[in-house]
């Protein structure tokens, strides 16, 4: 910084604080005296070459030290009127809804879309009842028993895959959990260890091949055998669908 500079700097604050009515130096504030400063600090960094200002319009900070408060009553008329406007155009909180995902259960929702499948359809062909699931089959790798005064309500899926190459179907990874809603009544889908577990399938399917996969839960004996409406919950992190599964 030059001694030119700095003179001159040495020449505002003097000329400013010399400032009045003829001969009376005027008593400043400390805010004001700040402003002072700042002032003459902006005037030397504005004509130093080696210095890029970062600083606002001084003008605008004049202005603000001049009339703060007419400033101020102007910032809370505008917030004023500005509030009816919004409560108009946006109705209040249910005008913020742009960013929320929602699924329009009108539309016809698939268990592949939910599940973001390319080539592999899965559809859903029917339920049964039993004690115990599978009942038959050799090699069974896992045997599942109904608890004690219920049945197991077995729902039964084809996946087939309709692409022109081999593709892998793996339902573990997408984060999805499943509830079966039997007459109304919602009910988690049973965590197993079968093999064409829906919810934790993981296999490959060769083009135009298919597989059954199954969903199981409980019901009462007593409703087992007058089951009158399925539907199907899926949910992940951000959605939630609801599928009708009556044929």
């Amino acid at each position: 910084m030059s001694k030119k500079w700095i003179g001159c700097v040495t020449v505002v604050l003097s000329a400013v604080m010399m400032a009045g009515c003829g001969n009376k130096i005027p008593e400043l504030t400390d805010a004001q005296q700040a402003l002072v400063v700042e002032y003459a600090t902006g005037v030397l960094l504005k004509y130093d070459g080696n210095h890029e200002s970062k600083l606002v319009d001084l003008a605008l900070v004049e202005q603000e030290a001049e009339e703060p408060v007419e400033e101020e009553t102007a910032k809370v008329s505008e917030n004023e009127e500005a509030e009816p406007e919004t409560e108009e155009a946006g109705g209040g909180l249910e005008g913020d809804m742009s960013d929320v995902t929602v699924i329009d259960q009108t539309q016809a929702a698939t268990i592949e879309s939910f599940l973001h499948l390319d080539s592999v359809k899965i559809t859903y062909t029917g339920f049964e009842t039993e004690v115990f699931y599978p009942n038959q089959g050799e090699d069974l790798f896992f045997v599942m028993n109904a608890s004690e005064g219920t049945q197991l309500l077995v729902l039964k899926f084809l996946a087939e895959n309709l692409g022109g190459a081999e593709t892998t179907l793996d339902t573990v990874q997408s984060g999805v959990r499943f509830k079966i809603v039997v007459d109304g009544q919602e009910k988690n889908a049973l965590t197993t260890m079968l093999l064409n577990d829906l919810a934790y399938y993981q296999g490959t399917l060769a083009p135009g091949e298919s597989t059954e996969l199954v969903l199981i839960c409980e019901v009462p004996n007593e409703q087992a055998g007058m089951i009158s409406s399925l539907e199907l919950v899926m949910k992940n992190a951000e959605d939630a669908v609801t599928i009708s599964l009556n044929n």
